[in-house]
């Protein structure tokens, strides 16, 4: 650890939050970490007060940490209202209370008879439509007349009832002016996704393959009609889909995820070349340049350093770090270099690397390894995996911090941070801890290590590190997951309905495959795809043997 952060850590972190420190930060991301923190300390409701009503925005983290503190009648009945349990609310006659907990998913899981006292109570036309809609639906599976409910209303009722009310009661063929409405309303891209993703939603599925590619919808979607046309042996449904994603998308990565499956459906060998020259470094660009025996070349692994440049920035600092990012984002991109040029030492290589990548346009993509001292115990296979997901996770900014308090490099919550302290002998004393590149890379290995005793692939690796283990045990172990289907293992990829675990499992994977190169091992992303298909070799939760999609 650095003389001076240690000494920074040894007067700073023994010492609680105090509302000095508070009033004297700018509103952010930082302060309002902060905050929480001030929230968790034994502190007098006024002082409660006086740090909260200084958020940059309000989390449910932070609004349930003010109202265990606070004494304020307003506060403590919002918070009782919006925990109120089914059996609690059924009995309530307080209207504001009623108005801020009841919920399509509430309604759901009560009796008819409660809804419609409730629905009375609350005197609102819009509530008391859908309560009788949700009736309706709850007494026969096939509504005589759906038209007399507005689109607008089934869509409320899917997005909002909850998993096992979708499932149950709204997969159902449409009215042919149904799905019309249904396009127009802004939920319909979430809409798509949950039922393509959802073998459950067979009747709703096929309404889906109706929509036209011509259609004014966001790539994604397309992309999801398309996936949805595939799963139904519809190709060329798929790929008018396809060419619309790839029309409409505006990340390069999005483009060579249209040409992949292009390919897969026509195995045209143009398409695959025209993949292979993608600038992008994915999943997608990587599968084609191997298939095509092409290098990948624009990366790097340093940048020039200046030695008569000692401009520095305390990268463990999340208040340094949101003005550093407030700077880069109002700077222009032609000044951008200059910037990146100011911080052309070793010691600034994160934040060096950070803005370069940004100056180029990303055509020129990062894959540094500034924290090897911390990782000489690791294997390089450990290395590459650990920098996959640190490169993910923060860029490799120490002061890296997210909306929901995720820490450091490797973005440690708070409570794996807490159940992983009883490994260490040196007492924790503050979450700020994780700050320091040292610190959290430990905390990180053991956790690393204890996943790695059910995970054995970088993919499945990468959705438990973002997702949790449960959620990546329930997703692996599906009937229809991982399958030794046609497309596989790519369309169970794809159809993971958490987009964020989806799409950062990708990015692992590519990050990865590049690592393991750099460090000169072989590795190879076909046979990495094949081998999500080989249970025994990914995890130690599926059966040997899967029946095909």
């Amino acid at each position: 650890m650095r003389p001076l952060l240690l000494l920074l850590l040894t007067l700073s972190l023994f010492a609680e939050v105090t509302l000095e420190d508070i009033n004297s930060k700018p509103a952010s991301r930082a302060k309002n970490f902060m905050i929480w923190r001030f929230l968790h300390q034994d502190i007098t409701p006024t002082q409660a007060d006086a740090a909260f009503y200084q958020y940059l925005d309000v989390n449910t983290r932070l609004f349930k940490a003010y109202a265990k503190r606070s004494d304020r009648e307003e506060v403590i009945y919002t918070a009782d209202c919006l925990s109120l349990k089914s059996k609690d609310l059924i009995m309530s006659n307080d209207i504001s209370c009623v108005k801020m907990a009841f919920s399509p998913y509430q309604a759901s899981v009560i009796e008819e008879a409660d809804r419609n006292r409730l629905a009375r109570l609350l005197g609102n036309e819009t509530t008391n439509t859908w309560i009788e809609m949700m009736n309706d639906l709850f007494q026969t599976k096939h509504i005589t007349d759906l038209k007399q409910y507005k689109p607008s209303t089934f869509m409320y009722l899917f997005l909002s009832a909850g998993t096992k009310f979708r499932e149950e009661h709204l997969d159902r063929p449409l009215p042919s002016s149904y799905l019309e409405g249904l396009q127009k309303h802004w939920g319909f891209h979430r809409f798509v996704i949950l039922v393509v993703t959802d073998s459950r939603f067979s009747n709703l599925q096929k309404e889906l393959l109706k929509v036209d590619a011509t259609s004014k919808l966001n790539a994604e979607t397309h992309f999801y009609l398309a996936m949805n046309a595939i799963e139904h042996e519809k190709n060329d449904n798929a790929l008018a889909h396809l060419k619309r994603v790839y029309e409409l998308a505006y990340y390069r990565s999005d483009k060579d995820k249209a040409l992949f499956w292009q390919y897969l459906i026509t195995n045209d060998k143009q398409i695959l070349q025209h993949l292979g020259e993608s600038i992008d470094i994915n999943m997608y660009s990587l599968y084609a340049k191997e298939k095509l025996d092409i290098d990948v070349t624009n990366f790097y692994t340093s940048l020039p350093t200046v030695e008569s440049n000692t401009t520095k920035a305390d990268l463990t600092d999340p208040f340094v770090w949101n003005d550093l990012l407030t700077e880069i984002k109002e700077t222009p991109k032609k000044e951008l270099q200059q910037l990146a040029d100011k911080y052309a030492n070793k010691e600034m290589l994160p934040l060096h690397s950070f803005i370069y990548e940004k100056a180029t346009g990303y055509k020129e993509m990062g894959y540094i390894m500034p924290y090897d001292e911390y990782m000489q115990d690791l294997s390089n296979d450990d290395k590459a995996i650990y920098y996959a997901l640190m490169r993910q996770e923060s860029r490799f900014i120490p002061a890296a911090l997210s909306r929901s308090y995720a820490l450091g490099l490797m973005q440690m919550m708070p409570f794996l941070v807490k159940a992983l302290d009883k490994g260490f002998k040196e007492k924790r004393h503050s979450f700020e801890e994780m700050f320091d590149p040292e610190k959290n890379i430990a905390y990180a290995k053991k956790h690393i290590t204890w996943m790695k005793k059910s995970l054995y692939h970088p993919v499945l690796m990468a959705y438990a590190y973002n997702g949790g283990m449960g959620f990546t045990k329930r997703y692996i172990t599906q009937e229809n997951c991982f399958t030794n289907g046609k497309y596989e293992p790519f369309i169970s990829m794809e159809m993971m309905a958490n987009s964020e675990s989806r799409e950062y499992g990708k990015k692992v994977l590519s990050n990865y495959v590049i690592y393991k190169k750099i460090l000169g091992e072989k590795v190879s992303i076909l046979e990495l795809f094949d081998t999500l298909l080989q249970p025994a070799q990914c995890d130690r939760f599926r059966a040997p043997k899967q029946a095909s999609r």
